[in-house]
């Protein structure tokens, strides 16, 4: 990826990554009442427009070759799933945010949450994000999922946050009907996250630090310390061991976990099919929201730089948007599009689709494709705005058509497919 030099400002060095200095602690987001949602979440446009590093950076062209497609009701009455993925075998892993699992098989009927979940996974504002199988499912029967809880003797009516995000494996049973063998690999400290694993086999973990209205960005300065792993990018081994070749193993008042630095709420992961890379869609506040291309030990620069302003409407930083030693985003967005799940797609059935990066948008209501040179994108189409509806995500299917899961009580699985 080509870096551009940037102008430094005062700041500590550890290694080959340059970090702000340590701030205050913060306390924790206070709760709000039984049911009450903050207001403002995603802010409608304000004339912000900062100004890209590159042409194409943002608001790329919409691309001259498309295609045409009709969209079908693969599954119906899901509650509240943050993210699906296809097994070995072509049925359907889906995670639901309340802390249930479920199997959607080949005829889009819809199985009983699977039994045996970790205990502590159902007390208010504790969520389940990501369920992922193994890449030897077939053979190993094992998963890795995310979700967040609350410390040990917080009271959760006073506390707008858990905090404390867990990657946990498991077995699912011959039978499909409960968890086996459940292991907790890694307190990841953050709010919410997602896992992947990277083609060396490894688990590729997101990790958020609070985020919404009455948070203030520059004061959750965790993304850039290295002894936090809030606002991070963590990778280790499927038994929960550190790989020896992270970034930052050996290296004083640094956490061994961490693969890269910087973030503030990733929304969605995938790996590029062609370079093995992890790509992140990240959450900015107002506007920001971003395309990461990760790379090992760099920092992707929240809260020093960014592309988006604070829910109150002020600058971060003096809305720096570059400094030197952090990287730039592929693509950023604003307004924000509040991006979900992101997927590759390489099938068949969509030939102009091929090597396209789709990203879901929860507060754009609306899929959008991106189309790739590299690492630049170089046009962008929305798709599916007639069904004004919040996208959670998005995965190619062992058929060649492509899969959305709308967000919400009575989501749905949705298949494009050719016509």
């Amino acid at each position: 990826m080509i870096r551009r030099p940037l102008v430094a400002v005062a700041c500590v060095a550890l290694g080959a990554i340059i970090i702000t200095a340590q701030t205050k602690s913060v306390a924790r987001p206070t709760a709000l009442p039984p049911g009450q949602q903050p207001q403002g979440e995603s802010a409608a446009p304000d004339g912000y427009s900062p100004i890209p590093q590159w042409l194409g950076q943002t608001r790329a062209p919409v691309p001259a070759k498309g295609e045409t497609f009709t969209v079908e009701t693969f599954a119906d009455g899901l509650n509240g799933a943050g993210a699906f993925h296809f097994l070995p075998d072509g049925r359907i892993l889906v995670a639901e945010r309340p802390g249930r699992i479920k199997i959607v098989g080949k005829d889009g009927k819809i199985s009983e949450p699977l039994e045996d979940m970790p205990k502590n996974m159902y007390l208010r504002g504790q969520a389940l994000y990501e369920v992922q199988p193994d890449k030897n499912f077939g053979a190993n029967r094992t998963i890795y999922m995310t979700y967040a809880i609350l410390p040990e003797g917080v009271d959760p009516a006073k506390y707008r946050t858990p905090g404390h995000l867990h990657v946990v494996s498991a077995k699912i049973s011959a039978d499909d009907k409960r968890l086996e063998s459940v292991k907790d690999l890694l307190d990841a400290e953050g709010v919410s996250g997602h896992v992947i694993q990277a083609p060396d086999g490894t688990l590729l973990v997101t990790s958020t630090v609070p985020a919404g209205v009455g948070i203030n960005s520059s004061e959750w300065m965790q993304p850039q310390q290295l002894d936090s792993l809030m606002g991070k990018i963590l990778r280790i081994n499927t038994d929960g061991s550190i790989p020896k070749d992270n970034p930052f193993v050996g290296k004083a008042g640094a956490r061994p976990e961490i693969f890269a630095l910087g973030f503030r709420d990733e929304g969605g992961v995938t790996i590029h099919p062609k370079t093995g890379r992890l790509w992140a869609a990240e959450h900015g506040p107002r506007g920001g929201d971003e395309l990461n291309e990760v790379e090992k030990g760099k920092n992707y620069g929240f809260p020093v730089i960014g592309y988006g302003r604070d829910y109150t409407g002020k600058p971060i930083n003096n809305d720096k948007t570059a400094q030197a030693g952090m990287e730039q985003p592929v693509y950023f967005w604003t307004p924000d599009i509040a991006p979900g799940g992101i997927a590759f797609y390489t099938g068949k059935m969509f030939p102009a689709w091929d090597g396209n990066l789709f990203v879901c948008a929860l507060v754009g209501k609306d899929l959008v494709r991106l189309v790739l040179n590299g690492d630049r994108v170089v046009g962008e189409e929305r798709l599916l705005a007639d069904l004004n509806t919040r996208i959670r995500s998005v995965n190619e299917g062992p058929d060649g058509a492509l899969y959305v899961m709308t967000d919400g009580m009575g989501g749905k699985i949705l298949r494009l497919k050719k016509g």
